[in-house]
């Protein structure tokens, strides 16, 4: 998804309705890369609003020939992780839940198979929730891989780490939850 380059030159004067715009175009995406960090919603919440702040604070520093996701990327990667510095202990909140954009009504109303689209929906329940308990430094390789669709390289650039360690934590984080899910199916 790239914008219009004309929208970022006018945020780029801070022309408030052009940012406003800037932010609805990205709210839902910064959403769920946040919470899918941090696991937590007002957390998620708190580090959207930070990221706005930063974008806000450092749009004149991008480049508007480049495209403009990936730079909002690698800043969002870069305010949640240094949130997870900042916090002592490794809290995961087991009350919040994201909410996805289908509803089960809108599911059962659909022509689609209606037991085909709940089971998807369990399994991607039963995904997150495993996710949840990975250590964060395999939990952020699981989501920039397979949610934010990255490369091997451009992970690896993101978070300043050989390409290596950044295979490794992959393989790592996959075997388990493979592991998991696998104990799960045998309950």
């Amino acid at each position: 998804m790239d914008i219009d380059k004309k929208l970022i030159l006018r945020c780029k004067k801070y022309d408030k309705p052009a940012l406003m715009e800037l932010f609805k175009i990205y709210e839902k995406y910064l959403y769920r890369l946040c919470y899918s960090y941090c696991q937590n919603q007002h957390d998620a919440l708190d580090l959207v609003q930070e990221i706005y702040i930063k974008i806000f604070n450092n749009i004149n520093k991008f480049n508007d020939d480049m495209p403009f996701h990936p730079w909002l990327r690698k800043l969002s990667v870069n305010i949640c992780l240094n949130f997870k510095r900042t916090i002592k202990s490794n809290v995961v909140s087991l009350n919040g839940e994201v909410n996805e954009d289908s509803t089960l009504e809108d599911t059962i109303a659909s022509d689609f198979n209606v037991e085909y689209e709940i089971e998807k929906m369990d399994l991607k329940r039963i995904l997150k929730e495993n996710l949840k308990t990975l250590p964060e430094n395999y939990r952020l390789v699981i989501i920039l891989r397979y949610y934010e669709n990255l490369s091997y390289n451009e992970i690896s650039e993101l978070l300043c780490k050989p390409l290596g360690t950044i295979k490794t934590d992959l393989y790592r984080a996959k075997a388990l939850l493979k592991k998991k899910l696998e104990n799960i199916q045998e309950e």
